[in-house]
This record gives C-alpha cells, structure tokens and sequence, in this order.
C-alpha cells in the first residue's frame, strides 16, 4: 500500500506579487458585469475586493469557515433583495460574481487560485451575455492574456516570463480557436440570444409617446440603432429611407400616444403589385421585439414575426442582445387600406378644447379645396412661405396649446413639431391622418456596402388617408422647411451652430469605428447558421459531400492546431529528461496523487519521506543526491547517456523497493 502523503502545494500560497495579480485580474474581468449589475450587487462586489486586499496587505490569515458561509448568505441576500431572484442571468451571474470573489478569501495553496482563475473564465463567458458590443473585443483579449500570465506567475515563473509565455500561448492558440469558431455548428440564433421576460428588457430609444422636444432630446444622443445592407447591390435613395416603427393616432391634449399594438387583419393591408420591392437584413439591438421597418413593410420570413396595428414589424418573442432579421420592403409612398367608419372616426378624433387658433387656421386653408391632396399641398405651401424654421433648439410655449404657439409664435421647431401641427391640421378638418414615429436616412459606408442608422436619425413624419385611393400616403411636412433633413441628413440641414453636437471631432475614427463595429456584429457577434452556409457556400463547399467536408475540417483544424502542438511537444522535451523521468518513477512508486501534485515534491522531501517510512536505501540515498547535484548544482544538466544510465539505475532500484515492501 502506498504512503499517503499531503501533497505539498496544497499547503504553499503562490507569491504575494502573483496573488496581487490575481485579485486585479479579477477586477478587470468583473468591470463588464459591474456595469451591467444593479448598483447595490456592484457596491458590495468593490467593498469586499477592498477588505480582501486589505487583508493581503496586511498579511491576514484566510477567513474561517463560518465567516465564509456568512458572507455567502449576505451574497445570496444582496442578490436576492436586488434582482428579486438568484437564477437566471441577472441573479445567476451576479451571484456567481460575488462567490468568485468570496474564493479568495479562502485561498491558500495553489489549487484554491487555480480554481479561482477557472471560475474567471466561466464570468468572462457570463460578461458577453450582457453585452455584445466592439469594445468587448479587447477586453476579452486582454482577460485572456492576464489569465494565462497569472497561471505561470502562480508557480514561482518570472513575471516577464510569465507575461511573455501568456502572450505566446494566446498568438498560437488563435488559429485554432478561429477555425473551431467558423467550423462548429451553429444554431439559427446567435449564441448570445438569451430569452428575457418582457419585464426585464429595456425599452427602444423612440419612446410610445411624442410630445414636443421628445425627438430633439434623443437625437442628441447618436447612439447606433441599427445595420442594414440590401441584397443585390440595391442601394436605396435617402428620400426612400423612412424606418417606422410606432405609430401615434390618440391626442390627450398634452401628447401623442402609441398605438396599442395588438394583431390586426392583414387583408385589409394592400400592396401594388407593381411596386419595386427590395430584399433587406438588420442587424439591431433587440428592445421589446420593435423592429424597424422601411416604408412599407412586407415579411418575408415569418419565423417569430408578425405585422401589427397600423403595419409595423414587431417580433414575437423579444430577447435579448443583437440579431439579424431578413425583411422585405414595397418601395412606395402608399398604402393601401379600406378604412370602415369607425376607423375613419378614430384616425379624425381630437380633444375639441385645445388649440383653438389651429383648428380655425385648418378650416380657412381647406376652404375651396377640391380634394385630400390639394389640401395636402395648401399646408405645406403655408410651412414653406410663412417663415418657418428647422432647428434642434427651438422655443416652445409653456402652455397646454402648444400647436397654436408652434404655428403663431414660435414658428420655429424639429420635425416632432412639424408632424404635430400637420396631423392637428388634418384631422381638424375631418382628414384621417397619424403620425409615424422611427428614422429617417442613415449614413451609408460604401467600403462595407452597408447602412448605418444612428439615435440621431430618429424622425416624425405623417401619414394621411385618401379616400380617393383608399390608401395612407406618407407626407413629411419637415421636408417643406428643410428639404436638406431628407436629402443629406440632419446634421447638414440644422444651423451652423447647432451642427458641431451632432459632428464627431475625429471623422476618419468615427467611421472606422462604425464600419469595425459593423464587422463585429456581422460575423462575429450574429454568426449563425445562415451566416455560417454563407461562408461555405462562398468558399464552394455547400455542394460537397459529408466525407469530404469533414475530411476539410480534420485537415484544416489539423494545420491551425499545428503551431500549438509543436510548441506543447518543444515545451515537453524541455522539461522532461530521463533523470525527472526516473524520479516521477519513484514517485509514483511510493506516494498517491496525481502527476501535478507529485511534481511538487523534490528529492530532499522525498527522501524524507522515504526515511520515515524506513525505506529509503543506500542505492536510492545516492541516486536522489546525485539527482540533486546533476540538476540544481550544475550549471547545465547532464548529457543524455548519463542520465540515461542514471536513468536504468534508478528503475532497478525502484522494482528491488517494490518487491521488498510494496508487494
């Protein structure tokens, strides 16, 4: 029976300088989560990191058992008082967050670190179900460096060994792990694609209400809202770029609200079947399943989508993180649908007491207008030769009849003004008409042949009802102030003044900033299953058989892992000689554990041990002092014979020892 010994690094802590790394490492991984967590699970995250290296300062002893159950059930409470729940993704990672930090409090040999630089890779994973964005990219290349760096500064390496060992290690395993990431099967959805209750996802920029200055304020945001590319080189004009999203029909008086998006029958939507229809993906951030649609909207795939009151794009079940959903689009400013009485009632309705002067304003422009469309044209004439002005600032009455102060005083606003007064217009004079709220334009990236909408793309326009045609006909009363907003965008129709917050200082980063952001998205972060038959099929290997294909992969994974396994087979051969082979042999003889833990004993202890147990022979006394002179004391170990020949020393007199007391 072998001797049971305590392994030895059981015991030995790593060096203080490896346990400081340890512990900003573990900062540096939690910052994604600190920023995505409640404030409360953040606060007590800092305030333990503190104590702890407080504790490592001053030299403290770990915490006792009791005291480490403690802080786990302040942990559990913490989590539970702030999320409402201790599973899921919120309440999983964050509890997980907080007992990756209580480990160290425990941690004393080697083993305890290690298992805590493992429980960091499992947070680094938990970090990218918040948050997909570019800026991930580096992060995780730098907590994958400090990862590997701080498993060779744990066993006693040099720190610049340690961080130029880290730093090799990641440069050769990066073939490899690229070519598993393209090759490995892919779902439909992105891995990232997490399910959330309704509850718990975040609303869209373009809120369900418009009042005046509601548009204006996010505008000034320029946060991206989605990609688009379209399929066969379309490219579309700005003048056809109208992304819906909402539509406003009800007035209390004080603001427009959204229209309850419940489903609606979609027979009574037509299309022409003459109209130019394109072919189109987002790639967006998924915020209560709202979708933005370009002018007007057909779903081609119906897999989790479905067209909603007023035909707006809304998907089924709302998740969370970025995704890429395929849409189709008629390229024209009509759409037909038959409106019954009390629709035509519902879209005219207007709370009578307010704004008075723009109700009679309505009345005298519609006097001796022939049709909808004339009357259309008389009150955009009237925008356009009354003085009106765009601006991102302008002055708004403080009163309940802000339309009549628009049109009478101010004269003066962003297109959340514009579409007010225009729908106030309309319906005053028994004109069913609404507004749409969603973007307008975006910045095309001709390198990339993709389209990128911004916050400060967010736009207000209107949509009227002919009778004539029996069809909504889109009309954008800004465009009569400032043809410029639809034609070049909103930054070239505003004042010079007012154009230098919405200019970035840096063009060139900005734009390669957007374009890597795009890149990511596309391939990296949306990489599904379609993405991946995309590739193949580009590369002509949609066609070939599954032999073949698979015979690729081995090939191809076998070329990308190569650099690592030469390096692993140099690094084999440097630290394995027959003289530690002999060594291991007599470890393996007389002591239980694993081969890590055996390699932390050297041959003073072991000869120790083989006293105690009064087995330690003159033939193994001399072997284990000559393997301490050969290796330690000389300069450069010895040549190969003669640690071959050590070597066969050595196995003879472990068999002798295992026949005299190992039987």
């Amino acid at each position: 029976m072998k001797w049971l010994a305590d392994p030895v690094y059981m015991r030995q802590a790593p060096p203080r300088q490896a346990q400081w790394v340890l512990l900003g490492t573990l900062l540096w991984v939690a910052l994604p989560l600190l920023l995505a967590l409640p404030v409360g699970v953040g606060a007590l995250f800092v305030g333990l990191w503190c104590v702890r290296a407080g504790l490592l300062w001053w030299h403290a002893r770990p915490l006792p058992w009791w005291g480490a159950v403690l802080l786990t059930v302040l942990a559990g409470v913490v989590v539970f008082l702030q999320l409402g729940t201790v599973i899921g993704r919120e309440g999983g990672v964050a509890w997980l967050l907080l007992l990756v930090l209580l480990k160290a409090y425990e941690t004393q040999g080697l083993r305890d670190w290690q298992v805590m630089l493992l429980a960091m890779l499992v947070l680094m994973g938990g970090a990218m179900l918040f948050n997909q964005s570019l800026w991930m990219a580096p992060w995780l290349l730098l907590s994958l460096w400090l990862l590997t760096s701080s498993m060779g500064l744990i066993s006693a390496m040099s720190a610049r060994a340690a961080v130029k060992q880290g730093a090799l290690a990641l440069a050769l395993a990066a073939p490899m792990a690229a070519v598993l990431f393209v090759l490995m099967p892919r779902k439909s959805e992105p891995l990232w694609r997490i399910p959330q209750m309704q509850s718990q996802v975040a609303k869209t920029g373009l809120s369900d209400t418009l009042r005046p200055g509601s548009i204006s304020h996010l505008i000034q945001t320029n946060e991206l809202a989605f990609n688009a590319t379209f399929d066969s080189a379309f490219r579309p004009q700005p003048q056809q770029l109208y992304w819906r999203v909402m539509v406003m029909a009800q007035n209390d008086g004080a603001q427009w609200l959204a229209m309850d998006e419940r489903y609606t029958d979609e027979d009574s939507i037509t299309l022409d079947s003459a109209t130019k229809r394109v072919n189109y993906q987002l790639i967006l951030r998924d915020e209560e399943g709202r979708i933005p649609a370009l002018d007007y909207p057909i779903v081609a795939d119906r897999n989790g989508l479905s067209t909603r009151v007023g035909d707006v794009v809304r998907v089924n079940r709302s998740r969370d993180g970025w995704r890429r959903i395929r849409l189709q689009a008629a390229l024209s400013p009509y759409l037909g649908q038959a409106l019954s009485r009390g629709e035509q009632a519902f879209y005219t309705a207007l709370p009578k007491q307010y704004n008075r002067r723009t109700q009679d304003l309505a009345q005298q422009l519609n006097a001796g207008v022939g049709n909808t469309e004339a009357y259309v044209a008389r009150v955009l004439r009237y925008f356009k030769e009354e003085s009106f002005r765009y601006t991102l600032q302008p002055q708004r009455g403080s009163g309940s009849n802000s339309t009549d102060y628009f049109l009478f005083d101010g004269r003066e606003g962003f297109c959340e003004d514009y579409a007010d007064a225009f729908v106030w217009l309309m319906r005053s004079v028994g004109v069913p008409a609404r507004i749409m709220t969603g973007y307008q334009g975006g910045q095309y990236h001709a390198e990339g042949g993709f389209w990128q909408v911004r916050s400060k793309d967010a736009h207000a326009w209107a949509e009227v009802w002919l009778p004539e045609k029996q069809a909504w006909w889109r009309v954008d009363p800004t465009a009569a102030v400032s043809i410029s907003r639809i034609d070049s965008g909103i930054t070239q129709s505003l004042p010079e003044a007012e154009q230098s917050t919405l200019t970035p200082r840096y063009p060139w980063l900005d734009n390669t900033l957007q374009s890597s952001q795009f890149y990511w998205q596309q391939w990296v972060v949306n990489f599904d299953a379609n993405r991946q038959q995309n590739l193949f099929a580009k590369l002509g290997l949609a066609q070939r058989s599954w032999p073949v294909l698979a015979l690729l992969a081995g090939v191809v994974m076998l070329l990308a892992a190569l650099p690592l396994l030469l390096w692993c087979a140099r690094a084999w051969r440097g630290s394995n000689t027959p003289m530690n082979d002999g060594l291991m042999l007599l470890k393996q003889a007389v002591l239980d554990g694993n081969e890590h833990e055996l390699a932390a004993i050297g041959p003073d202890q072991l000869k120790i041990i083989l006293m105690q147990q009064q087995w330690l022979t003159p033939a193994l006394a001399q072997l284990l002092t000559e393997y301490s002179d050969a290796l330690y004391a000389q300069v450069k170990p010895p040549e190969k014979r003669v640690q071959r020949r050590w070597y066969r020393r050595m196995k003879t007199a472990v068999k002798r020892l295992h026949q005299a007391h190992l039987k």
